[in-house]
């Protein structure tokens, strides 16, 4: 005769269902109170009669090389460009922003080689969600030039 143990204990079943329970309830909660928050009118003067406008291109900002570069190659390459899961990008600092623009648009390097799988080509995927700029492109290979 065995006398292992097949399966849970019903007080294990009921810790179980206790902390799924509590999970969802807490997830509920959370959710309500930040739809609260999200409902709540501004107080008075604060926000109160405020407007938007569309950014014409005489009201847009210059590309920013440093945030676009943290936003779309810092996770793979490093905050700094030092290298993570892409490669370390000193050499891509010295190419010239045509061939920088090639390589980040199409993932081909100066030399004809094609970039790893792993590296998106950004004519397709757009930067931040957008269809990358040139002059996007040109902040970031400006901001890539100051990390070497």
């Amino acid at each position: 005769m065995n006398d292992e143990h097949q399966g849970f204990k019903p007080a294990e079943v009921a810790m179980w269902l206790l902390g799924i329970i509590l999970t969802i309830q807490l997830g509920w909660l959370a959710y309500s109170l930040g739809q609260g928050i999200a409902n709540q009118p501004f107080p008075e003067g604060r926000g109160a009669g405020a407007s938007m406008a569309a950014v014409t291109e005489t009201d847009a900002q210059p590309a920013n090389g440093q945030q676009l570069f943290v936003g779309n190659c810092g996770g793979c390459h490093g905050a700094a460009g030092e290298g993570g899961v892409g490669p370390n990008l000193q050499t891509a600092a010295g190419w010239t922003l045509a061939e920088f623009t090639q390589a980040t648009l199409h993932g081909v390097t100066p030399d004809g080689r094609e970039l790893a799988t792993v590296m998106p080509h950004f004519a397709d995927t757009g930067l931040d969600g957008a269809p990358a700029e040139d002059a996007q492109l040109e902040a970031i290979h400006n901001y890539l030039q100051t990390l070497y």
